[in-house]
């Protein structure tokens, strides 16, 4: 299958993105970790301070519920990172279980401001205005009402999440140095990472592999038992993903949303389901798709007679089909 390449993940000038479709979600307790460690696809106690993971949470039957970025302030005090439209949802699938563990589950979503800062330049922007920035992908720093966290392993892509209460300042610092950008901007570029996002429209439908969670550091194959493992490592061990997800460019001017489908010419079943899309600041329509190889090499379209196909860029790392 031949893809264009992507525009670069770089750009020249650094900028701010207010990200009001994240929220974060706190879990305390003395229970904290070993309680989310069994409920999610990753290992989480492998965090250490300054160090984040990627991870998921997902229904018995292998579907995933809710992805995240998770750090740890400490053993008893956990913060993740999802989207703010599935924040109740995954509040009552984890309470569930809740009630078993010395745990707390809290919904922090407006204590908290998340800002996306990107572009080359950035961390020498950042740089004055906190004691230490993090290093490598995934890293964080910074204290309980500051946090900065690299999401590239480049210097060029952070998120900063913000006390309100602690830090009220701080925000006004950050938007005098840094011009601000759309959060689908800020979207777009995600697309480009090629890391799918979990939304309303899609919670509990797609396994993991549909979305490349296996490629993206989302799920460890070496952890013990969670929702939904023996499905997913079936199919890691054992079977083949014939549904992957690619990066694709919408003709111009689409405004396409999650869980909408896409089409092969003249065939009125979908053959692919929009993940995320977004439209970048320089009018560039992209989405992320979960689609198989023929279909994607047939041509996809937003309507069965529609007469563009969207176009398939190159990922940043290689998606191999079953």
């Amino acid at each position: 299958m031949s893809a264009s390449s992507a525009q670069s993940l770089s750009q020249t000038t650094p900028t701010l993105s207010r990200l009001q479709g994240d929220a974060l979600l706190e879990v305390t307790g003395r229970d904290a970790m070993t309680f989310l460690h069994n409920q999610a696809s990753c290992d989480l106690k492998q965090l250490h301070p300054g160090t984040a993971s990627y991870g998921t949470f997902c229904n018995p039957q292998g579907r995933v519920l809710a992805d995240f970025i998770a750090l740890a302030l400490g053993p008893e005090r956990i913060l993740l990172r999802l989207r703010r439209d599935i924040m109740d949802s995954t509040l009552a699938a984890l309470g569930r279980f809740a009630m078993f563990s010395k745990v707390t589950l809290r919904a922090a979503a407006d204590e908290w401001e998340l800002l996306g800062c990107r572009g080359g330049g950035t961390a020498e922007t950042l740089r004055p205005l906190f004691p230490a920035l993090p290093e490598t992908d995934l890293a964080w720093s910074g204290e309980a009402g500051a946090l900065v966290l690299q999401l590239d392993g480049k210097s060029e892509c952070f998120e900063v999440w913000l006390s309100r209460s602690e830090q009220p300042a701080l925000q006004e610092q950050l938007e005098e140095a840094l011009p601000a950008a759309s959060e689908a901007d800020w979207e777009a570029a995600n697309l480009r990472r090629g890391i799918a996002r979990i939304t309303a429209a899609t919670t509990g439908e797609l396994l993991p592999q549909q979305l490349n969670y296996d490629l993206s550091g989302h799920i460890n194959f070496r952890k013990g038992c969670y929702p939904g493992q023996e499905v997913i490592a079936r199919m890691h061990y054992k079977g083949k993903a014939k549904r992957r997800m690619l990066l694709v460019q919408l003709p111009a001017g689409t405004a396409a949303s999650a869980g909408e489908p896409l089409y092969l010419q003249g065939k009125e079943r979908p053959a692919a389901q929009i993940v995320n899309a977004a439209i970048a600041d320089d009018g560039t329509a992209l989405a992320l798709i979960t689609t198989t190889r023929l279909a994607a090499e047939e041509g996809l379209r937003l309507a069965p007679a529609g007469e563009q196909t969207v176009e398939v860029l190159e990922l940043p790392y290689p998606v191999p089909f079953g």
